[in-house]
């Protein structure tokens, strides 16, 4: 099992500087305030979210290819609002399993529908780096993966939808890069995050420097 150190020891303050508190009723401005760093995490969701921008015009009904039929605004019904709807379950459910996997005992969904977030947290339970990007990027590399398979089989008017419907999971994305892009700009230092679910809290720490 992998040794993580304690809450106690991180709070301490002798090996490790508490980097961020976060609430999370200041989500949604932390993650707009990061959409323009430059790391690899968000950079891939940059990419991904400009390939679907691009096939969403390209599959655009009528534009290349005579459409099945004219149904565009149940297209775009589908593809940026049904669709992410049911896809919520899986990509919660998706982050769920890490945490689970790891050891992780009391896990917890909320929302807060004034910032359009829906969350999965594992009470008092310490993550490092390494199991944070798993934990927050297991629902963006399966569903993204899954999506772009269907699309190869798929008709014209289809792709379009599930291109829609790609960019759209992509954005619901952009808050759990954004946190593991924020651990990995400590270069060199052990980073350490855990979450009070009662308080609505989430902490980083990061080793000191020597």
């Amino acid at each position: 099992m992998i040794s993580r150190p304690a809450i106690e020891e991180l709070e301490d303050g002798s090996a490790y500087d508490k980097v961020l508190t976060l609430p999370y009723n200041d989500i949604a401005p932390f993650v707009i305030g990061s959409l323009k760093s430059f790391n690899l995490p968000m950079m891939t969701v940059w990419v991904v979210l400009a390939l679907t921008a691009f096939l969403s015009v390209w599959f655009w009904p009528g534009v290349r290819y005579a459409p099945e039929h004219s149904r565009i605004i149940i297209g775009l019904a589908t593809g940026l609002v049904a669709a992410p709807v049911l896809l919520i379950p899986f990509h919660e459910g998706l982050h769920l399993i890490p945490f689970r996997m790891a050891g992780a005992k009391d896990i917890r969904c909320g929302a807060d529908l004034r910032q359009g977030i829906i969350y999965v947290t594992a009470h008092r339970f310490v993550a490092d780096l390494r199991l944070f990007s798993i934990v927050a990027f297991t629902p963006f590399v399966i569903i993204t993966a899954a999506i772009i398979v269907t699309m190869i089989f798929c008709s014209p008017w289809w792709k379009w939808v599930l291109s829609l419907a790609l960019f759209a999971h992509t954005t619901m994305c952009a808050g759990d890069t954004a946190l593991i892009g924020f651990m990995g700009g400590f270069m060199n230092r052990n980073v350490y995050t855990w979450d009070d679910a009662d308080r609505k809290e989430a902490y980083f720490y990061a080793g000191k420097t020597i």
